[in-house]
């Protein structure tokens, strides 16, 4: 019968005021392998520190082998659970056995000493990280690579049953990235430990894993094998960029690859988008659509706008207006002129008052002279205008063949289905 090892159950935490995790539930086995997976600011760590009992649950419960995490002394969680961080910080001299040591200060007897156990421990844990050679260097001295194999000797030194590593892994060259994936292979298949392993790696932990949790926006998305959670349009929304899957031939893993694997074949389209944007709505589009090898254009913006000074970054050919000044004439020429000679009109997230109200005039009627017009669901939520012009302008758009769009990979891909065939 499968034991917990670590339960979630409707947890919810954070720091202070601002909440990372959501309701998070899910359980791991004693004895799995388990990859955390998601993108940069999804909740990871806070998951981890959470865990570790280094942050209290502001609602919900975490289990430990079936106890309260909460309720268990440091020194006896320490035996049960090893953190294995993304950096440790070590403001005095410390040599690198001494670092290792501390994963037993939680056994040290009442004088504080080490048993000859423990000496074995530390020993054994220096020797798997290959680290013994450094035994007599000063911590701070090290690469930041050595550094993350120290770490890792630390709490093998402790001897838990259940590690956690924070993308503890991404600073190791390979040949060390490989040994210690060995190691804590054998750790989980011959002691039976629990790992619980966060990593940007995809294709790596779908070939060491049990199972993937797959995190976005502080949520658990889905949890599962390696190919219940690697679906390629279910990846592509969460890291929002387009992800294929595809499963090697010879050793059967599946490997995740992305639309950057091929730039060096990439040409120009030779299609132009002309984005209407505003208020920080169209630095990703910008941003997506030049990576993606398109032309592009947007305004009319206010020159002290943000998106005006991405597109300015960016050497995107821009429609400006001065700031607090009504749209002259002008511009909106500039702008017609822009939209008139683009293939495509991609209008953003961005809310619409009297001040640009003009731009979306300019996409109606570009789409009633038969332009290709994308727009940002849910725009008639985004109408600040005192006459509410949004909804005409919107039905004349629909009426003329416009479509909406949710996200940037729904974009993306209609764009791509857009373009003629070579």
């Amino acid at each position: 019968m499968e034991r917990a090892a670590l339960t979630f159950s409707d947890v919810s935490a954070g720091y202070r005021a601002r909440k990372v995790l959501d309701e998070v539930t899910f359980t791991v086995n004693e004895g799995e392998l388990v990859s955390l997976i998601g993108p940069n600011g999804c909740g990871k760590s806070t998951l981890l520190k959470t865990a570790a009992a280094l942050i209290k649950p502001l609602s919900g419960r975490v289990e430990l082998f079936g106890r309260d995490v909460q309720r268990i002394k440091p020194a006896e969680r320490a035996s049960l659970l090893g953190v294995v961080p993304q950096k440790i910080e070590s403001p005095m001299a410390f040599s690198v056995t001494e670092i290792v040591s501390n994963g037993r200060i939680s056994s040290m007897g009442r004088w504080g000493t080490l048993s000859a156990s423990d000496h074995d421990l530390i020993e054994r844990a220096m020797i798997y990280t290959d680290v013994s050679g450094l035994r007599d260097r000063y911590f701070s001295e090290l690469s930041g690579g050595e550094q993350q194999r120290v770490a890792l000797a630390m709490v093998l030194a402790q001897d838990p049953r259940i590690i956690m590593l924070d993308e503890s892994i991404s600073h190791l060259d390979i040949n060390h990235r490989q040994e210690v994936l060995q190691i804590l292979l054998n750790l989980n298949r011959e002691k039976r430990m629990t790992i619980l392993l966060v990593s940007h790696d995809l294709t790596l932990s779908a070939g060491i894993s049990d199972r993937f949790l797959l995190m976005d926006a502080g949520r658990l998305v889905k949890a599962g094998t390696p190919a219940e959670v690697l679906e390629p349009a279910l990846l592509s929304t969460v890291y929002n960029c387009e992800l294929q899957v595809k499963q090697d031939p010879y050793s059967g893993t599946l490997q995740v690859t992305g639309a950057l694997d091929n730039l060096r074949h990439q040409r120009k389209l030779g299609r132009t988008v002309h984005v209407i944007a505003g208020g920080g709505s169209g630095l990703e589009l910008y941003r997506r659509l030049l990576i993606e090898g398109y032309e592009v254009t947007t305004g009319v913006l206010n020159r002290l706008d943000s998106d005006a000074e991405s597109a300015r970054a960016l050497s995107v050919r821009s429609v400006l207006e001065q700031p607090f000044s009504a749209i002259a004439r002008d511009a909106v020429d500039e702008a017609r002129k822009m939209i008139d000679s683009a293939d495509v009109v991609v209008i953003s997230s961005v809310p619409f008052g009297s001040g640009n109200i003009v731009n979306l005039e300019l996409a109606a009627e570009a789409a009633s002279k038969g332009k290709v017009v994308l727009f940002a669901a849910g725009i008639e939520q985004r109408d600040y205008t005192k006459e509410h012009a949004v909804r005409p302008l919107t039905e004349i758009l629909v009426a003329e063949g416009a479509s909406p769009w949710n996200t940037i990979q729904e974009l993306m891909a209609e764009l791509l289905r857009l373009q003629p065939s070579p």
